[in-house]
């Protein structure tokens, strides 16, 4: 009796009469298995055809041998109602009970297949899954050495191998000193025994595996690296297993093609295990444990290799373009101060203090800042405002910004000029009253005495009038002095090389030597102002990315007071945002103990803070940060004490 089987799956056949059995018995050589019985609790295993003539089924009805084997198929003599059966003749002939067999054998073979390619799907279903799960994680990831870590774990819990290393192309190295790109090792990871890992760096060429597959661009499948194909150009470094008493045995190397297919890397795949939970502590196991790459888990180990590439790709792209925007900013910033060398280093100095705070502020414990915390992103957008918080003095005039007294270096020249023009208008006239006099022969010692003590009086008193407007052209910190006795120099009349008359000082010239605080007047107050707004339209033009968003908001604050009366818009506290409180501190700081500045000396420490605690008290800025900054001491990072 002939009857198909499948020879690696041999199919169980029960038979509960005792001629079915020796007539199928004779079929076990070609792989069918036949048993005997009576009742459903005869049989150790279910099996895969059940034959069941009447005088079984009068005995027990067939809907307890389903219960008892629901995944059977059935072959039962006529008469029964059941279309899920396979009826045959009363009697059981041999032709027909062959014929059954056969059909019931080609459809548990088709069943079987579709249950295989059910599995195969529902096993692709889940690789796919899994890899767009870890494609999507990948490209989240910001963090290269996380990213890193992430990509070796995955890799080897896909390929379920005890190890894995990547290798990445530095092709900037070569083209800096005109050599070959570089192989950097960047990562491994081993289950089965812990080390010490350094990044290491080595020239690429096909002499390693990984640096063939690199150079190649192909895959390198080793069952066993210690037994190489004869023409096979690289060799194997055995020097870890040595000296780790480690073994490898199976290794698959993968190149990371990024999106326009250029290799930037691979990754080493060792030791792939039958049981990931395995530890390959000697090699005696790893030998006995470890099984090659196979065709199946390749494509799937390809496809994570590209999307690996294509993270690490976006990833170096964005610190790359991450640098030469800090880049730009940095330089921007310098080019913003060549204009303004007095103030040279203030911005760096400025964004250093308000991040210090920020941080600062975020250790609190109590207080409006606890539980505040600034994010990698808003610490990052800090620093640029900070840094960028007087990119508006492009828009000022140059005298302006550089203006280190109350009159310009030309309004003060022409000032001593008038001083020594009447001295010297003064002193003529002396010497020609005393020549009149001389030679009318009435020039005694009394008169010339006399007219002596009243040139040196009217000189004097010039130079007094000199010394105090020295005096008056220096920039003040705090509102202070009254200026009276400006007026009377405003009103000694003098006399120009063409004898026109005019006050000693004009009075533009009085108005200026008369502001109580800084070298501005009020219209140079203004423009210099004016950088604020400067500042906020020059950075609005700039596409900052939704995290930088806040930049121009920040940087165009810094000059806002608390009670409303700064500028440009006049804010109050509950529009001013924190980062601009923060830089507004430690831009008045800076301000005061800069020792670049040519037009006054740094302030001290002390005197420094008392004047942050005079503009609290004024209602200008936050009580709170000025005390953090103080008790914190955060000015220790400028690397003042």
């Amino acid at each position: 009796m002939n009857l198909p089987c499948k020879e690696d799956l041999p199919y169980v056949i029960a038979c509960c009469h005792k001629s079915s059995y020796d007539l199928l018995s004779r079929g076990e050589s070609m792989g069918i298995k036949t048993v005997l019985l009576s009742q459903p609790s005869d049989v150790l295993s279910p099996p895969s055809i059940l034959i069941l003539d009447q005088n079984t089924l009068s005995i027990t009805p067939i809907s307890v041998w389903r219960n008892a084997f629901p995944d059977a198929l059935y072959i039962v003599e006529h008469p029964i109602d059941d279309d899920a059966c396979i009826l045959v003749p009363v009697g059981l002939p041999d032709i027909f009970l062959r014929n059954a067999i056969i059909r019931a054998i080609e459809g548990l073979s088709v069943q079987d297949q579709l249950t295989l390619s059910h599995k195969n799907l529902q096993q692709e279903h889940e690789q796919i899954t899994r890899l767009l799960d870890v494609g999507q994680a990948l490209s989240a990831e910001r963090d290269h050495h996380a990213l890193l870590v992430r990509i070796l774990t995955e890799a080897r819990q896909m390929a379920c191998c005890d190890a894995a290393s990547i290798f990445l192309i530095d092709r900037h190295s070569g083209q800096q000193d005109n050599h070959s790109p570089d192989l950097v090792f960047k990562l491994t990871q081993n289950d089965s025994i812990e080390f010490d890992f350094e990044e290491q760096r080595f020239s690429l060429d096909n002499r390693s595996v990984a640096g063939y597959s690199a150079l190649t661009g192909e895959i390198v499948n080793l069952n066993d690296v210690y037994n190489l194909p004869s023409a096979s150009i690289y060799k194997f470094n055995s020097s870890f297993d040595q000296n780790m008493n480690y073994r490898t045995c199976s290794m698959l190397v993968i190149p990371m093609r990024n999106h326009q297919g250029r290799v930037i890397g691979v990754i080493q795949f060792i030791n792939r295990k039958r049981d990931i939970n395995v530890a390959l502590t000697s090699p005696s196991i790893a030998l006995a444990e470890a099984i090659n790459f196979d065709d199946q888990v390749i494509p799937m180990l390809q496809a994570l290799a590209s999307q690996a590439a294509v993270a690490i790709e976006n990833n170096l792209l964005i610190d790359r373009v991450n640098t030469l925007f800090d880049g730009f900013v940095k330089a921007s910033v310098r080019a913003i101060e060549q204009r303004d060398p007095t103030t040279s280093g203030h911005s760096f100095r400025v964004a250093e203090l308000t991040c210090t705070l920020a941080e600062t502020a975020g250790r609190c414990e109590v207080g409006q800042f606890k539980n505040m915390h600034f994010n990698a992103d808003e610490m990052k957008e800090l620093r640029f405002a900070a840094l960028l918080h007087d990119f508006g003095k492009v828009g000022v005039r140059e005298h302006i910004l550089t203006k280190a007294k109350k009159l310009s270096p030309e309004a003060y020249g022409q000032f001593i000029y008038r001083i020594a023009w009447e001295k010297e208008r003064i002193s003529n006239y002396y010497l020609k009253q005393k020549l009149a006099l001389l030679k009318q022969q009435k020039l005694s010692s009394e008169v010339e005495e006399k007219l002596t003590l009243e040139e040196t009086i009217k000189l004097q008193r010039l130079n007094d009038y000199m010394q105090a407007v020295a005096d008056a052209n220096e920039p003040s910190l705090l509102a202070e002095g009254t200026f009276e006795h400006l007026k009377q120099i405003r009103e000694y009349v003098v006399e120009d090389v063409n004898g026109n008359s005019r006050g000693l000082i004009d009075e533009l010239e009085f108005g200026a030597l008369s502001i109580k605080r800084g070298s501005l007047t009020a219209d140079e107050r203004i423009e210099i102002e004016s950088h604020v707004s400067h500042t906020i339209e020059f950075l609005k033009t700039i596409p900052w990315t939704p995290e930088l968003s806040n930049i121009p908001k920040i940087a165009g604050a810094h000059h806002e007071k608390l009670n409303g009366c700064g500028y440009p818009f006049g804010l109050k506290s509950p529009e001013i945002p924190l980062g601009a409180k923060m830089m507004a501190v430690c831009d008045i700081f800076d301000a005061l103990t800069a020792k670049d500045r040519p037009y006054k000396a740094a302030v001290p420490l002390e005197r420094a803070l008392s004047i942050l605690q005079s503009e609290v008290e004024c209602g200008h800025i936050e009580p709170e940060l000025v005390q953090l900054f103080s008790d914190a001491k955060v000015y220790r990072v400028l690397d003042i004490s």
